[in-house]
């Protein structure tokens, strides 16, 4: 007998999952500007020879026409969780799951007509929006669905009711930025860098960037010099142009500029110029490309040290035409620089040495870097640290003007993450976290990093989603590349997008009422104090939650 139910979108159903163990919902608020999301579950418990049933899916009511349809896939996972399976579940017991498999996270388009392919004893996700561009109509609407067999006959309906909460959310105002690869996007979709088709392709996955909440994007004036090893090079992908005439410098920003131009064509909000010297240290330069007399060569990289004489020229020089140009354009405020990756505490010397070396130049802008040693703030090297999460609370200590956080493959005990193995709800509760500590900006290094370890080789996250069994599974990308150069979208960037969503939310509840209230509120639905270390880890305490929020809204309205 073939059975289908609602339940919520921060569930994840295995192939394997016990159909029992999923709550129905019948009913979900929202607002008007975002979208409603849920998920339909299907599964066939029958025996039969013929193991599948092809129909399709169709919504009814007077939302239907804001209903989109696709299907929950599953990511080979071969890393679920670091640094061992056996070491993580002894040290956290709230994965889902710890063992290698099959993961559910890509959301793939529906075939044509809405097409359903359901296999007997499998459970089968159909995810669903109901998002509105021009806004939801306020009120209360039912939506139902049927699934359809192979003979056009109704094999089973659902319904839920769609409160829209007569209020838009404030527009977001925390700063998101996890790090977009143009270079990934050339070398998968094997187009040329910087050609029209790449352009085109990066503008897509911009766009979903952009609609998922990631409002900085990285600006590669230089072919970031991330994730390399040692002596290696990634793919090109420079915007400046640079020539070398008789030893002088000369610098074209037309593909910066074309760049930036696509970016606020998207919604981007603030740029991040890639960094300026080498990750885990800062001890050399990025590669440098350029025109020398005529000739097309490298003329800086892993050869160069980050203090030697002619780099630093360069760069100054470099840096003077970037920086007029942006505030030519007015963007002064909205663009960040960088000066390296996570240095460590014994990179300070160094780190002082290039932003040294730089601070002429930069005087007045806006410095941006991953590091966890709260000195590098005290001692004036980088005014907007980002530590990450477990790393970020003698950082809440000082007086920083932006407070921001990261994380990335670590931490993995305890925290908020975006692994395929944690349940979508502990992804979710970092915007909780965020604003209860008023932290206003985040950061990822791996939007769509298509790589291996230290880009040794180009992988296919489809295939393999642990960036060639280095990353843990989820880390190094929250979009898949689909076909015909078209982004896919992930449940962890969706859960992640929610938990912006929650922020957003929860300031407009704090306009009602003030933030000891909204944050009293919101532990007492969590059951406990709102720290770092722990997460919510199910769908019914974060969706408590929520609902307080959503109830002490709609109490004001």
């Amino acid at each position: 007998m073939l059975r289908t139910k609602i339940i919520s979108s921060l569930e994840k159903c295995f192939i394997d999952s016990n159909y029992d163990d999923f709550a129905e919902i019948k009913s979900i608020n929202t607002y008007r500007n975002i979208a409603a999301s849920f998920q339909i579950i299907s599964y066939n418990e029958e025996e039969a020879r013929v193991a599948r049933m092809v129909g399709k899916i169709e919504a009814e009511g007077d939302l239907a026409e804001y209903v989109h349809f696709r299907s929950v896939e599953c990511i080979p996972n071969y890393v679920p969780i670091e640094p061992t399976p056996k070491m993580a579940a002894e040290l956290d017991p709230d994965y889902i799951r710890n063992e290698p498999g099959l993961y559910p996270d890509l959301l793939l388009p529906l075939h044509h007509t809405n097409a359903v392919t359901v296999l007997n004893q499998q459970i089968h996700p159909i995810w669903v929006d109901v998002k509105c561009d021009e806004g939801l109509a306020a009120g209360k609407h039912t939506l139902k669905f049927k699934l359809y067999n192979q003979y056009g006959e109704v094999a089973t309906e659902n319904e839920i009711e769609i409160n829209v909460i007569d209020i838009d959310l404030p527009e977001q105002d925390t700063k998101v930025t996890q790090w977009f690869y143009a270079d990934c996007l050339a070398d998968y979709y094997d187009v040329e860098v910087w050609s029209d088709r790449h352009f085109e392709i990066c503008k897509r996955f911009v766009q979903t960037a952009v609609d998922n909440g990631i409002n900085m994007i990285l600006t590669p004036i230089l072919t970031p010099p991330l994730d390399t090893a040692v002596d290696w090079e990634r793919t090109t992908n420079q915007l400046v142009g640079v020539t070398v005439t008789n030893g002088e410098y000369s610098f074209d920003l037309s593909l910066l500029d074309r760049w930036v131009n696509m970016l606020l064509e998207c919604g981007v909000k603030y740029f991040e110029i890639n960094h300026l010297f080498t990750q885990w240290g800062a001890f050399k330069c990025p590669k440098v490309m350029a025109t020398v007399d005529g000739e097309y060569k490298k003329i800086f990289g892993w050869e160069t040290p980050a203090e030697g004489e002619e780099y630093v020229t360069f760069l100054n020089l470099l840096l003077k035409e970037v920086t007029t140009y942006f505030e030519g354009r007015g963007l002064k405020d909205r663009v960040y620089f960088h000066i390296s990756d996570e240095p460590w505490e014994e990179h300070l010397p160094q780190y002082k040495l290039n932003r040294k070396n730089i601070g002429e130049v930069l005087r007045g802008w806006k410095i941006l870097d991953a590091l966890s040693h709260v000195n590098y703030y005290q001692q004036g090297l980088c005014e907007n640290p980002v530590p990450q999460v477990d790393r970020v609370l003698p950082f809440l200590e000082e007086d920083i003007k932006e407070r921001w956080v990261y994380y990335c493959c670590y931490p993995y005990v305890g925290y908020s993450n975006r692994f395929m193995a944690m349940h979508s709800a502990r992804t979710r509760f970092l915007g909780v976290q965020m604003y209860k500590y008023g932290l206003e900006g985040f950061l990822h290094w791996g939007y769509n990093y298509y790589n291996n370890q230290f880009s040794w080789d180009h992988i296919d996250p489809l295939l393999n989603g642990n960036a060639g069994n280095w990353a843990g599974g989820g880390d190094a990308a929250s979009v898949y590349p689909g076909r015909h150069g078209m982004p896919l979208e992930s449940l962890r960037i969706i859960a992640f997008r929610q938990g912006l969503e929650d922020i957003r939310a929860l300031k407009l509840c704090e306009s009602l009422y003030s933030k000891e209230e909204v944050v009293a509120a919101i532990e007492k639905a969590y059951g406990d104090e709102i720290v770092f270390k722990k997460c919510a880890n199910d769908t019914a305490t974060m969706q408590r939650i929520r609902d307080i929020v959503d109830n002490m809204i709609m109490a004001k309205l």
